[in-house]
């Protein structure tokens, strides 16, 4: 299994690869939502230097299809490992114009089910990034299932929602009251909390526990689950390369591992960042039928 790894910033990314990253994600300017942006020619620079995937995920305006395919073109000669795309429109212009970019399924809470990772995949779409609300148990029916090589988060905030919307700015707006800052934080009536950040591309909210996903990893592991995102882009870089370093232990050592030293390095990681496992085991009660 490889692990990528959404740093802060292009930076630190030798100490990550050192301690195990296999790749990295990034975003592009104005056309990336949730990962950390850099220019094209930057882009350029860093896919000589390490294997890098393309965070193209916003929901595209019409005026920008043209910008699109121009930025598509130039992609094609980079050197990267594939495109991650929430937009369809991605997919046409690579079907349309026979573009060689593999392509990544990134729709965030869409990606739920074998039967349409199975469309997407006759479509020539060889990667799906499963939603964080399903259980372990459901990702690995869809790994069984499909011949798209899935990728899942197992460490960093997760997601909860995006609007497009200015909703911090609209608030305050409302209010009378001046924003003074990018990103705030939610606090429910139970007392969890959340993250609301705002940049160009709108409005997202992030659950305010760190997934630690180091016991699912065993189980990943064993099934032969092709890829684990890492988010490290809200901890301090010391952090997440301690989490990284246990993790690589963990994919390096797995099979022999005792349950006395299983239990060793999972403890590790939760002094580190908590032992929040998200929806990995967690009933779906509610189903589509």
């Amino acid at each position: 299994m490889k692990y990528l790894v959404i740093p802060r910033e292009n930076t630190q990314l030798d100490e990550y690869q050192k301690r195990g990253a296999d790749a990295f994600i990034f975003g592009i300017e104005k056309y990336s939502v949730n990962y950390p942006e850099v220019s094209l020619e930057s882009l350029r620079q860093l896919s000589k230097n390490y294997s890098i995937w393309v965070a193209l995920n916003k929901n595209i305006r019409n005026e920008e299809l043209k910008d699109l395919e121009t930025l598509l073109n130039q992609l094609s000669s980079f050197e990267i490992k594939g495109i991650l795309f929430y937009d369809l429109a991605i997919l046409h212009m690579v079907q349309r114009k026979k573009l060689k970019i593999p392509l990544v399924w990134h729709q965030t809470h869409m990606v739920t089910n074998y039967q349409t990772c199975n469309y997407y995949f006759n479509q020539g779409v060889s990667y799906g990034i499963v939603s964080n609300e399903i259980t372990l148990e459901e990702i690995l029916e869809i790994k069984k299932n499909t011949k798209m090589e899935m990728m899942v988060q197992v460490f960093g905030y997760p997601v909860v929602s995006h609007s497009r919307r200015k909703l911090i700015t609209n608030y305050f707006k409302d209010i009378h009251q001046k924003k003074t800052k990018e990103n705030y934080i939610l606090t429910e009536k139970q007392k969890e909390s959340f993250f609301i950040k705002e940049t160009h591309a709108g409005t997202t909210i992030l659950f305010g526990k760190i997934i630690n996903g180091a016991n699912v990893l065993f189980d990943l592991l064993e099934n032969d689950f092709s890829y684990a995102i890492l988010d490290m882009r809200d901890l301090k870089e010391e952090v997440g390369i301690q989490i990284l370093e246990l993790y690589t232990k963990i994919r390096e050592s797995f099979s022999i591992f005792s349950q006395e030293k299983k239990k060793q390095i999972i403890d590790q990681t939760i002094e580190l960042v908590g032992d929040y496992t998200n929806f990995f085991y967690k009933k779906t009660i509610y189903k589509v039928k």
